[in-house]
């Protein structure tokens, strides 16, 4: 079988492009057991903003209420089709799935709804400002030439995540 090559020209040195990182830091212990809303801001993100419910404990601290946050967003279709969570202790973590260009609406809020101790919070932290890179889309293995410098350029990342390297 043999194997195709994609050629595509650029006219400059390609850009990979950047996962954009939002964090929530959770803070508060849970006094009365119940649910707290977070909701998660994205353009994009299929039925944004999007709020999804979590179930807390009595005596729950903040970084077990973000253990469960984590999971209930992780669990979520609408978050995991656009969004990797992570996270530890405290941290709330999205990263987009994809390479675009930086979303200033983007955000994690959470606050307490029949549960009652979380610190509320309405704004979340831009960690990572988002990229769009070059081709985005371009299958593994594509090579792309600089038209301006004259050099060779080969994706060795993925579809969603670009990585030109230099030949």
């Amino acid at each position: 079988m043999s194997e195709v090559i994609h050629y595509l020209t650029f006219a400059g040195a390609p850009t990979s492009g950047a996962l954009q990182v939002e964090t929530a830091v959770i803070a508060g212990t849970i006094t009365t057991a119940g649910n707290a809303n977070v909701t998660v801001t994205a353009a994009g993100m299929s039925n944004s903003p999007k709020v999804v419910v979590v179930a807390l404990a009595l005596n729950d601290t903040a970084s077990q209420a973000a253990t469960k946050i984590r999971a209930a967003l992780a669990a979520d279709a609408d978050v995991a089709s656009f969004f990797t969570v992570s996270g530890s202790g405290t941290d709330v973590v999205l990263t987009t799935l994809v390479t675009a260009a930086n979303d200033a609406t983007m955000n994690i809020a959470y606050a307490d709804d029949t549960s009652v101790g979380l610190t509320d919070d309405a704004t979340s932290n831009n960690t990572t400002a988002g990229a769009l890179g070059t081709y985005r889309g371009a299958r593994p293995g594509t090579l792309l030439a600089d038209t301006t410098n004259g050099r060779l350029y080969q994706n060795t990342g993925t579809r969603a995540v670009v990585t030109w390297t230099a030949l």
